[in-house]
């Protein structure tokens, strides 16, 4: 299997495919699995000066097929005699006193994978997509391909143009040249958005970044 088969399988509902060999096993598990779909931009250019209820609807709509992708690439592998370990595409756990810590960083799965790269912002640049992307991730033992992991360094948090934009855009002053406060971003949605819904993400980032490419 390669990501080629991969694509075929999942056809129209994924945006995106990579695959690496890990350079450590994750739950006995060799090889990783990423998976994008691109956001629709109409929705993403709503955002103004805060997310809109079609954004919150859509971030998580996409959310759910994205999951739904990875658990119909699971059961395609378990069939074949392959193993099979899917990362939830929004989960947040408490790792080491770090509640805004997911099972396994999607991002850097990604950067694995070869998709693209982390910037100041701590949102995935993806290669064609820019930062408008969701990404969900599948670890398994089945041998996918002989690419190396791309091992994340600090350049993939420092590849992105540094314009500034997300820095003066954040209301939430979350974004610094020094990097990203997740808790600063978490307070400031949960006081300001509530009203969108219940766990309302805010995309203002997203949506200026100079990175947004497209194709």
């Amino acid at each position: 299997m390669n990501t080629e088969d991969i694509k075929n399988l999942l056809d129209f509902r994924v945006s995106d495919v990579g695959a690496a060999k890990l350079p450590e096993p994750f739950m006995g598990l060799g090889y990783v699995i990423s998976l994008c779909i691109k956001l629709a931009d109409p929705i993403v250019e709503s955002i103004t000066d805060k997310p809109t209820h079609s954004y919150f609807h859509h971030y998580r709509t996409v959310n759910r097929a994205l999951d739904d992708a990875a658990q119909l690439l699971g059961l395609y592998l378990q069939k074949n005699g392959y193993n099979f370990f899917p990362v939830a595409a929004s989960q947040s756990v408490n790792v080491n006193g770090n509640p805004f810590a997911g099972v396994y960083s999607h991002k850097q799965a990604a950067v694995y994978c070869g998709l693209g790269f982390v910037g100041i912002n701590n949102l995935f640049i993806h290669k064609d997509f820019g930062p408008r992307v969701r990404l969900v991730t599948v670890f398994t033992d089945c041998p996918i391909t002989d690419r190396q992991a791309h091992i994340l360094t600090k350049n993939d948090y420092t590849n992105c143009k540094n314009c500034g934009k997300c820095i003066s855009a954040c209301p939430a002053n979350a974004i610094t040249a020094d990097g990203f406060d997740p808790k600063a971003c978490s307070d400031y949605m949960k006081k300001e958005f509530q009203l969108i819904g219940r766990g309302s993400v805010c995309g203002i980032c997203m949506k200026v970044c100079e990175e947004n490419i497209k194709k």
